[in-house]
């Protein structure tokens, strides 16, 4: 079991930045790097690529390192295109390089918050947040993705684009609550988030086959001011062409592109896509990612077609799964304080950590 003590102090938060390339570009003033051993093994001055040949590491296009190296940057190191990504490891598999930063992890938390949610959320709703960032990550280190990393810096997980010009909103709200996590029956919390749901959050079961006793649908009615609480796009037909394409229909101009089924709160969980005699049904859920998070905000949602292009309408944004950040905004200019809406969107868990 997780305790407290697992949380707090100096952990450390090993971040996916980038990987499945076989290059990386650092910059910084002076780059420099050390073996697994600790002793520097490459230094140079601006801009440095770094490639992997079979599992070793070409610093520069030149010398052959090891498969391991820990890379800093003075007075900084920017990693592709983040900033202030900190003390970074790189690695090679197999060609291929994975370069992860070692975050502090309150440092990381309001990091994630910058990224997550806009500055002008009430106090209130960003602590709410911080203290499921902080969760989120914690649960991440137990049981990490990959034995090199514990979470990716992308929606996979929670966005991360290094520590460098984070707001002071951002860590005041991870200072206020550091250390504190969700707990459920004194195990960490799969504290799961989301823009908007759109009136009504997801059951976890319903949306990745899985139940999660505190994950459970419930009705979301202070959402409703978030600018993404109802959404509308235009899909041309070139466009639902491409998306058929990348799904496995050849598209002829006979496309159809239709809702076949809907989970209880009323998301779409299947999808049909035929053409010419061919036809795919599939998870609702990979439409989406074809399309784009950005275009399709949410599987709360309606296919229509129009002059051959299809009108998509729905509500909300994200997965709609725990707990709607512009729903505990709105809890939060209600008067609630941070712990009311981690509990209205945790139902059953509990609060513990370093801040009484």
């Amino acid at each position: 079991m997780a305790t407290p003590s697992d949380v707090t102090g100096t952990r450390f938060i090993r971040v996916l930045l980038s990987g499945g390339t076989s290059e990386v570009v650092l910059d910084g003033e002076t780059v420099r790097a050390w073996g697994t051993d600790g002793r520097l093994a490459a230094e140079s001055v601006g801009r440095v690529t770094v490639g992997a040949v079979g599992g070793r590491i070409r610093w520069n296009g030149s010398r052959l390192l090891g498969d391991t190296l820990d890379v800093a940057g003075a007075p900084g190191l920017r990693v592709g295109n983040r900033e202030g990504a900190g003390r970074v490891r790189i690695l090679a598999r197999n060609g291929e390089l994975l370069a992860v930063a070692v975050a502090p992890l309150e440092a990381y938390v309001a990091a994630v918050l910058s990224r997550e949610a806009p500055p002008r959320f009430h106090p209130e709703a960003l602590a709410a947040l911080a203290v499921a960032v902080r969760t989120y990550a914690a649960g991440a280190a137990v049981k990490p993705r990959d034995s090199a990393y514990d979470v990716v810096a992308g929606v996979e997980d929670q966005v991360f684009d290094g520590m460098d010009g984070v707001a002071p909103v951002y860590r005041e709200a991870a200072g206020r609550t550091r250390g504190m996590v969700v707990r459920y029956r004194g195990e960490l919390a799969r504290t799961v988030y989301h823009s908007t749901c759109g009136g009504r959050t997801e059951d976890a079961g319903s949306a990745w086959g899985k139940d999660v006793p505190y994950l459970r649908a419930q009705f979301c009615d202070d959402c409703a001011d978030s600018p993404v609480y109802r959404w509308e796009y235009r899909m041309s037909g070139a466009e639902g062409r491409r998306v058929a394409k990348a799904l496995g229909v050849p598209p002829g101009k006979d496309l159809r592109i239709a809702v076949t089924g809907r989970t209880p709160t009323g998301r779409a969980n299947r999808v049909r896509i035929s053409s010419g005699g061919v036809s795919r049904e599939l998870q609702a859920a990979e439409f989406r990612k074809a399309a784009g998070y950005a275009n399709v905000r949410s599987l709360k949602m309606e296919i229509v077609p129009v002059a051959g292009d299809w009108r998509i309408t729905g509500e909300g944004w994200g997965h709609g799964v725990g707990m709607c950040q512009f729903g505990g905004n709105g809890m939060a200019r209600r008067g609630a304080g941070y712990r009311e809406i981690l509990a209205r969107y945790y139902p059953g868990t509990d609060i513990s950590g370093e801040t009484p």
